[in-house]
């Protein structure tokens, strides 16, 4: 269903004359993000520059977003939907107005299968956009406004002193019910489905304050995932090929003697395998700086969680090489190849903590955290090696 809803999607903006753009790359020359983190990041120009004549544009992006506020580099552990490597759907679009950037959304989302009558949106409390849902046909009673950020956001800034926008979120009802509240909505999370979000750019964060920018306009963002969970009735993990993913690292993990095995373990075990792949391809080695040390913190996570899983220090060789080779056979020798390094790396700094341990007993854990990375779930494991 992926491929088809992409193509779908696509042609939809081709015959109404958006641009359309293959992916941009993960790491970005943007300063104000490590990663392409929305489809907007390689498109600020068009916001931001006064000399750019800006067109309607569209494209699927892949998209990489580690810690922040998602919840950290685990969320997976908790949220069966969460992926850190994900495609996003994306567009901009210019010299419009409120109700016909709505129209649009609403339209579009109809046109790949989400009906109106099963759509609830949260809107900015003081804005345009609930006038603009309701002129297009959507009831009040699906219209929830909020004046700050929280479970949904009102609010975007798109990196440090970036962009600044306001917008509305689209949540797909699974069950035909009254929805009283967006707490409702919060607390069962599979009947609600996230979508995306039609968001007013309108300015630019300088010095504290924000300035307009040279070019307003709308800029929609969609996880192509999130689409297909509504779509298919089903939990990210559940979906192809994420659930042959899982199935290949709870394998791996069975053979090490792990018999029962933890749902939220394999998710992330799952997600963090997915993102170093993806940053190998782009050319990405472990370090301590910037998309270098994302990747490290990556592969000493994985490598935490399947120790943990086993209760014992082993070798990832055999869950790291199965996995890469079906996710991306054309890079599996160099990703384990980075991996195992990273893994002699880390064992010797757990020996160094070891040692360090031995001569300091009663230290912290967080001084072993600051000065080895050391996490003290990993104590057991330490002093039984």
């Amino acid at each position: 269903m992926n491929q088809q809803l992409r193509e779908s999607l696509l042609e939809y903006h081709r015959i109404r004359d958006f641009v359309l753009y293959e992916s941009f790359p993960l790491v970005t020359n943007d300063p104000t993000v490590l990663f392409t983190n929305a489809t907007i990041t390689p498109f600020k120009h068009f916001f931001e520059n006064q000399d750019v004549t800006p067109h309607n544009y569209a494209l699927i992006q892949q998209c990489l977003r580690v810690g922040g506020g998602a919840g950290g580099l685990e969320t997976a552990q908790q949220d069966p939907n969460y992926s850190s490597l994900f495609d996003m759907f994306g567009c901009g679009l210019f010299n419009c107005t409120y109700s016909v950037a709505v129209k649009y959304f609403i339209d579009m989302l109809g046109h790949i299968g989400l009906s109106k009558a099963k759509l609830r949106f949260t809107v900015p409390e003081t804005s345009h956009f609930t006038d603009a849902l309701i002129k297009n046909g959507i009831e009040n009673s699906s219209i929830f406004a909020i004046n700050e950020n929280g479970e949904f956001w009102q609010e975007w800034r798109f990196g440090k002193n970036g962009l600044v926008g306001n917008g509305l979120t689209a949540i797909f009802a699974r069950e035909d019910h009254h929805v009283i509240s967006i707490g409702e909505m919060v607390k069962n999370p599979l009947s609600f489905v996230e979508i995306g979000n039609l968001i007013h750019i309108h300015g630019k964060a300088e010095d504290g304050k924000v300035v307009p920018v040279a070019h307003e306009g709308f800029e929609v963002g969609i996880g192509m995932e999130r689409l297909v969970i509504a779509l298919e009735g089903k939990t990210l993990y559940e979906l192809s090929p994420f659930r042959e993913l899982v199935n290949i690292v709870a394998k791996c993990l069975n053979t090490l003697g792990v018999a029962d095995l933890d749902q939220g373990t394999l998710r992330v075990v799952t997600d963090h395998l997915r993102s170093i792949i993806a940053l190998v391809r782009e050319g990405v080695s472990p370090g301590n700086k910037q998309q270098a040390f994302v990747l490290r913190k990556l592969i000493r996570s994985v490598l935490e969680m399947i120790w943990l899983s086993v209760g014992q220090i082993v070798p990832s060789v055999e869950i790291v090489s199965a996995f890469a080779e079906f996710d991306s056979p054309g890079q599996s020798s160099l990703v384990l190849k980075i991996v195992n390094e990273e893994e002699r790396v880390f064992r010797e700094t757990l020996m160094r903590g070891k040692i360090f341990l031995t001569k300091n007993p009663l230290v912290t854990p967080e001084v072993l955290m600051d000065t080895y990375g050391i996490r003290s779930s990993l104590l057991p494991l330490i002093n039984g090696s």
